[in-house]
């Protein structure tokens, strides 16, 4: 399968790298892309213009300004205008960026981006601070430390939350549903990122496994298949692929994960600013090693950018169950041009579309984007923050009871879906469905 050289942002990690998702392949793959010779040069009198703005501040401004100061603040208006996931990055902003590829960073672990010119939150990161303390997707950030983030674009936002590990932040949040905002005092901490958790039989009469994806990171596939492996030794017939609060990452990883349960057809497509850029991923039998087995997909308002890649090829081939409510609604693809200093931009340079040639993106003109489940199950914001308390109580309960303990790594915060927190009416809807859907073996 040929390697994407292009990755999918679903916003900005408010943390010390602060970006969702990362770029795929390896930076020499990536660095220093060629421009094409027909790029248009700025006009004269656009140049004159900046110049002469440059000249103003320098000899007006009350405070002395470095002139890299003002010239990486002309890059990031350049950028900071086009569309919430483009931005410029300085060779610090950069080398913090490609520290996050590899799943562990320090911050408070939320995605956001801006829409409707207010910081609102995509998901929050599993077993972090911002996801223990019960923000969830559609809050919108109104303060932080005080300070208004209207007009605030989300790699300023980031800019403020990030600092030292141990370090607190207070956030002023209006969670969804609600009218009033409230204060949430936050400390930053080192975030290491499991991608792949909880695989388990999750119900022993039926066989059927279950197991959540939290992002895609380089490590996916693997933990992946390690995880159905330890799930077909122990009688799995049936699959439940968790991608709830799942803000994308890795686009590779979600169309390799695609291709273990599609054995032809396409994956995705991605279409550039030219109308023949376009590139269609398409499946390749000999990665499909689990082209059978029947699949359910829970999706949420927090599963973005690659998990909807994964989410619509299973969708349009009809290869798996969506079960959940609506999903976010990404599917911009955004690569890096380095620069020489070691610099950064981080920019749109196309749209991918599900197999059947469906747009999903969030745009402010279409009523409806994301993905609709096949089985639409909504929640309440409190049934959702009742989830996410239920994830949390699991694995602390494990954590804190020595007798418990075990050396399966994927099973650290098991769970069933009737837990004294309450019901997980997502979950159970997928057991469902996977308990009336005909096994291979019983069809032949």
């Amino acid at each position: 399968m040929r390697k994407i050289l292009v990755f999918v942002l679903v916003a900005f990690l408010l943390q010390i790298s602060f970006a969702a998702d990362k770029p795929v392949g390896s930076p020499a793959n990536r660095d220093k892309p060629a421009l094409s010779k027909s790029a248009e040069t700025p006009r004269g009198e656009d140049l004159k213009k900046l110049e002469s703005v440059y000249k103003i501040i320098k000899e007006n401004y009350v405070d002395e300004v470095a002139d890299g100061k003002l010239f990486e603040n002309a890059f990031e208006g350049m950028l900071k205008g086009l569309d919430p996931y483009s931005e410029y990055m300085t060779a610090d902003e950069y080398k913090e960026f490609m520290v996050a590829t590899k799943g562990e960073f320090g911050g408070i672990g939320v995605e956001i981006t801006v829409e409707d010119g207010i910081l609102t939150v995509i998901t929050p990161l599993e077993d972090t601070p911002a996801f223990r303390a019960g923000i969830l997707a559609g809050d919108r950030i109104l303060e932080i430390d005080g300070e208004s983030t209207e007009g605030m674009s989300s790699s300023d936002s980031a800019k403020l939350v990030r600092g030292k590990p141990g370090t607190q932040v207070v956030l002023t949040v209006l969670h969804k549903g609600e009218t009033a905002p409230v204060k949430i005092a936050l400390t930053r901490e080192i975030i290491k990122i499991r991608s792949v958790k909880n695989a388990q039989i999750i119900d022993e009469d039926l066989a059927i496994g279950y197991l959540r994806i939290t992002a895609f990171q380089e490590d996916t596939i693997e933990l992946f298949d390690e995880a159905v492996k330890k799930l077909t030794t122990e009688g799995m017939k049936s699959l439940i692929i968790d991608l709830r609060f799942n803000g994308g990452g890795l686009m590779d990883m979600a169309v390799k994960l695609s291709n273990r349960f599609i054995k032809s057809g396409t994956i995705v497509s991605i279409k550039g600013k030219k109308k023949d850029d376009v590139t269609i991923v398409r499946a390749e039998e000999s990665e499909a090693t689990l082209g059978e087995l029947p699949l359910a997909v829970l999706v949420n308002g927090g599963s973005a950018s690659a998990s909807e890649v994964f989410a619509g090829a299973m969708q349009d081939n009809h290869r798996g169950n969506l079960v959940g409510s609506n999903t976010f609604g990404k599917a911009s693809v955004q690569t890096i041009f380095t620069l020489e200093n070691g610099a950064a931009v981080k920019l749109t340079i196309a749209h991918y579309y599900t197999p059947l040639g469906r747009s999903i993106n969030r745009d402010k003109s279409k009523k409806n984007y994301g993905l609709k489940p096949d089985s639409l199950v909504e929640v309440t914001p409190t049934q959702e923050a009742a989830l996410i308390q239920k994830w949390v109580a699991e694995k602390n309960h494990r954590t804190n009871t020595s007798s418990e303990a075990t050396t399966d790594e994927f099973a650290e915060s098991q769970w069933s879906p009737d837990r004294s927190v309450g019901v997980d009416i997502q979950l159970k809807k997928a057991i469902e469905i996977l308990a009336n859907t005909p096994l291979e073996s019983e069809d032949k």
